[in-house]
C-alpha cells in the first residue's frame, strides 16, 4: 500500500512538473510577443475580457491611484493566460500565479509585506494539484501538504516554529486514511488516531508528561 501511494505520488509529481514546464515555456513566449493596454480599456462580460467589442488577446496592466503598478497579466481570447502578478500601493508584490486558458495552472504564491512567501500551492487545470507549503514569518516551514485533483492526498505535516513536527496526517482522496499523530512542543506524543476512509477507528491521548488520558476525542485547533 505504501509503495502504491509512493508510485502514484511520484507519477503525479513528475507528470505535473513536465506539464508545468511546457505551459510555462509556452506562456513566456506568448507574453513576450503580446501588446500591452491598461485594464480600464477592457470590458468584462460573461467571464471574458473584451476590447473594442472583441475578446482581447495581449498583456494588461493596472495602476494604483499613486500610479504604481497594481496588476500585470496576459489574456488570450478574453481569458487569463500566462503570468499574473499583483502589487500593493507601496510597490511590493502580493500575489503571483500562472493561468492557462482561464484557469489556474502552475504555482500560486502569496507574499507577505516583507517580500517573504506566506504560502504557495501548485495548480493544474484550475484545481490544486501537487505541493502546498505555508511558512512562518521567519521563513520557517509551517505546513506541508500534497493535493491530487483538488483533494488532499498523501502525508500532511504541520510544524512548530522551532522546526519540530506538530501534526502528521495521511489523506487519500480528501479523506483521512491511516494514523494521525500529534505532538506537544516538548516532543511528547499528544494523541494518536487511526482513520479509515475518513472515519475514526481508534484513539489514544497523553498529557505533556506522557501520562495517558481518557478516550474522549480531543478538540483541536
Amino acid at each position: 500500500m505504501a509503495l502504491g501511494l509512493f508510485n502514484r505520488y511520484f507519477f503525479q509529481t513528475a507528470f505535473g512538473f513536465i506539464l508545468l514546464i511546457y505551459c510555462q515555456s509556452a506562456s513566456q513566449a506568448y507574453d513576450a510577443a503580446s501588446p500591452i493596454i491598461e485594464e480600464n480599456l477592457l470590458e468584462l462580460k460573461r467571464d471574458l475580457f473584451y476590447f473594442k467589442g472583441k475578446p482581447y488577446t495581449g498583456s494588461v496592466v493596472k495602476f494604483h491611484s499613486n500610479k504604481k503598478k497594481a496588476e500585470n497579466y496576459s489574456l488570450k481570447n478574453g481569458k487569463l493566460h500566462g503570468l499574473w502578478q499583483e502589487w500593493n500601493s507601496a510597490g511590493q508584490i502580493v500575489n503571483q500565479a500562472k493561468y492557462w486558458n482561464g484557469r489556474l495552472h502552475g504555482v500560486f504564491i502569496q507574499f507577505r509585506s516583507d517580500g517573504s512567501r506566506e504560502f504557495e500551492v501548485a495548480y493544474a487545470d484550475g484545481k490544486e494539484h501537487g505541493s502546498f507549503k505555508r511558512w512562518y514569518e521567519e521563513d520557517k516551514i509551517w505546513v506541508e501538504e500534497n493535493y491530487f485533483s483538488g483533494k488532499l492526498d498523501g502525508v500532511s505535516k504541520t510544524f512548530f516554529r522551532n522546526g519540530k513536527l506538530q501534526l502528521q496526517t495521511v489523506y487519500q482522496a480528501g479523506k483521512k486514511n491511516g494514523v494521525e499523530i500529534c505532538w506537544y512542543d516538548n516532543g511528547q506524543q499528544r494523541w494518536e488516531i487511526v482513520y479509515e476512509e475518513g472515519k475514526m477507528k481508534s484513539k489514544l491521548r497523553w498529557k505533556r508528561d506522557g501520562t495517558p488520558l481518557g478516550q474522549k476525542l480531543p478538540l483541536i485547533f
